[in-house]
């Protein structure tokens, strides 16, 4: 029996809108279904022979019609692969769903929701099972025993480890299944494939991130799995990454300043195509009374070069606070009331710096009514 070649990907949430783009959301939403497109051609360049889906390759069951078609359409034109896919909790397999009592290619295999198992080719199974709706508790064991002499793997949508409301895939589950992998889908992180029992189990995380709680690079595995052998490489997929950025600006003078050392440390870290990327930058450091940072300003500024970007300030000001404290005013009573208070409250220290900030700022009538 020689291994099979196998892309394992999940969660493209293809027609999710990333709302806070504006009008580039409408885009940002083909993109997803542009990355999947991206992830069959790899499949193809690099001879993969079973695509395995681990769910919610759509965001929810009200997909327009067009992007089922071109998803479709994809798949039927690499006729050499077959394409297993479990449904998730954002898509899940009833009849809302495109896939429900729908006439697929012949190399596009849905898993029902009850324990399943199909037989891809000679010597290849994968088994696994669909959500049916958007909450599934799982279950203890699954129910159908792989055969001997076939290399066995599940695809699955679920979170390995405890504390998930959504399909926990324990330890127990892992080595009772006695798969050769499991193919797990809904964690968006990616984490490298690892062997429980006398099974190898991987989440591939997402192919495209969708948000600044899904930082960096996202793609999938390719690779060899074999009895008891598991050759899996990662392979970036997304158009664009979502990254968030701390940058010091203390003793700049200005918002041009600020904003062109921001694209210079963006340009050094992330090369020619940090334009690409999505950004949220964090601003940090000791700046003067007499600066008046405009995250507004700054934020057109660094879109302008690059795709999206958002500034939140953290910055403090620099203010002789031991001088303040001993101020016969409001001013001075308010510092030392917060010294003491973040003496006395450790745990809460970050918050009350915060709050200090913010109310130094405010006695020279600099605070917006917006600001957090």
């Amino acid at each position: 029996m020689s291994a099979v070649k196998i892309l394992h990907c999940a969660d493209l949430h293809i027609g999710a809108n990333e709302s806070f783009l504006g009008e580039k959301a409408a885009a940002r939403r083909i993109e997803a279904l542009m990355t999947f497109e991206r992830i069959v051609d790899l499949a193809t360049e690099n001879g993969v022979k079973l695509v395995l889906i681990s769910g919610d390759l759509f965001d929810s069951l009200k997909i327009e019609n067009i992007f089922v078609k071109r998803v479709i359409e994809k798949v039927e034109s690499s006729k050499d692969i077959t394409f297993v896919y479990c449904a998730g909790n954002h898509d899940p397999l009833n009849y809302n769903s495109p896939f429900f009592d729908a006439k697929l290619p012949e190399n596009f295999k849905v898993l029902p929701t009850n324990d399943s198992v199909i037989e891809v080719f000679e010597g290849v199974k994968v088994y696994g099972r669909s959500f049916a709706e958007v909450l599934d508790d799982g279950e203890e064991r699954f129910s159908l025993e792989p055969q001997e002499n076939c290399i066995n793997s599940m695809c699955i949508h679920g979170e390995y480890g405890f504390g998930s409301a959504q399909n926990p895939i324990s330890n127990d589950f892992v080595i009772n299944s006695n798969m050769d992998y499991i193919a797990l889908g809904h964690v968006h992180q990616r984490s490298e494939p690892k062997k429980v029992g006398n099974t190898y189990i991987a989440d591939c995380g997402c192919p495209e991130g969708l948000g600044f709680d899904e930082l960096g690079e996202k793609g999938v595995y390719i690779g060899e799995i074999d009895k008891n052998r598991c050759d899996l490489q990662f392979y970036k997929t997304s158009k664009r990454m979502h990254i968030t950025e701390n940058i010091d600006v203390s003793d700049l003078n200005g918002n041009m300043e600020i904003s062109e050392k921001i694209l210079s440390v963006l340009k050094d870290k992330y090369g020619e195509e940090f334009s690409e990327n999505l950004y949220k930058i964090v601003l940090t450091g000791e700046v003067s009374e007499e600066l008046k940072i405009n995250t507004t300003e700054l934020a057109k500024r660094i879109g302008e070069v690059t795709y999206f970007a958002k500034v939140k300030d953290k910055t403090s000001l620099k203010f002789n606070l031991d001088l303040i404290k001993n101020e016969m005013s409001l001013k001075g009573i308010f510092v030392s009331k917060m010294l003491e208070k973040m003496e006395n409250e450790p745990e809460n220290k970050e918050r009350l710096q915060s709050a200090l900030k913010i109310g130094l700022k405010a006695f020279s009538g600099e605070v917006p009514t917006y600001e957090d």
